[in-house]
């Protein structure tokens, strides 16, 4: 296969692989083309220097990748004698040879850019930012999945002995006694719950007693007690968790309350003068079926 990047093939037009031609100077390919023709052009007339063509000849611009030049035969019918393979390219030469039509198999041609080689000059950065991305998308799901892991325990199990302490004082506060009775041990419930059968009748018994209790309430102070709870700040602190074995804990709690209402007897006669207390105890929990419960609202360390 002919190659004019050798010194033995002579000055002249040769094929460019996009369809016209370029001029090689004997020595290397210069910016000089002629476009596609009909025939193939004939050689310019000699030039005053060695290796350049004659002015009079017009000049295109010379496009921006000439890799794909092809490795076959060029020049005229008349084929240059053909020189053995080159073992370094020339800027600008074809080089390294050729697989498929136009797809170099060896060193990048004119004006192409070697294999893996970033525009932007990162080298094969790309290939690592890649490898970062999907290292950090796994990271990403895993923690989620994590997250989901103890979303469902809560769920599913109830949560800790501090979050059923919380959810019980809520449920205590709400006067919400259908949740308040689930959260309680069986030992509990059975000892505790009066004549109630189950939960449903002990919450049924409860808001009785409870509208008897708020329309004095009302009668008295001249505001609903829904109204009055709905004026009082309340935070609940979990201050320490002790875990005894795997199916018992002691929970000590705080809450923080502030009446923030301007009722002046309710103030004077149910909150005894003062908008703002703070309450502390401490519950017993036990593990039932997997689920804490709390087993003595009162618990001291005393007993």
């Amino acid at each position: 296969m002919s190659d004019p990047n050798q010194p033995s093939t002579p000055p002249g037009w040769y094929p460019d692989g996009q369809g016209g031609q370029r001029w090689w100077d004997g020595s290397k390919w210069t910016e000089h083309t002629q476009p596609p023709a009909g025939g193939a052009p004939a050689a310019p007339p000699a030039p005053a220097s060695p290796g350049v063509p004659g002015p009079d000849l017009p000049t295109q611009v010379a496009p921006n990748r000439a890799s794909s030049y092809p490795g076959g035969q060029p020049g005229q019918p008349a084929a240059p004698q053909q020189p053995q393979q080159p073992q370094q390219g020339v800027y600008g030469a074809p080089a390294g040879g050729t697989g498929s039509f136009g797809q170099p198999t060896g060193q990048p041609g004119y004006g192409q850019q070697p294999f893996g080689a970033s525009t932007t000059g990162g080298g094969s950065g790309g290939g690592r930012g890649k490898l970062f991305a999907i290292i950090g998308g796994a990271v990403g799901a895993l923690i989620l999945v994590v997250i989901l892991v103890v979303v469902l325990f809560n769920i599913v199990l109830g949560g800790g002995p501090e979050d059923v302490t919380e959810d019980y004082l809520d449920a205590v506060f709400e006067e919400d006694y259908g949740k308040e009775c689930e959260l309680l041990s069986e030992d509990y419930r059975e000892s505790n719950l009066g004549d109630a059968d189950d939960c449903d009748e002990y919450a049924e018994d409860r808001e009785k007693e409870d509208e008897e209790f708020e329309e004095e309430f009302e009668n008295e102070y001249d505001q609903s007690y829904d109204d009055f709870i709905g004026d009082i700040d309340r935070d609940v602190e979990i201050k320490d968790v002790e875990e005894k074995g795997d199916d018992e804990a002691i929970v000590d709690w705080e809450i923080k309350y502030e009446y923030t209402g301007d009722n002046d007897d309710i103030i004077d006669g149910q909150l005894d003068g003062e908008t703002e207390e703070t309450s502390t105890g401490t519950f017993k929990l036990v593990k039932e079926d997997g689920d804490w419960k709390v087993d003595d609202p009162y618990y001291s360390d005393e007993e």
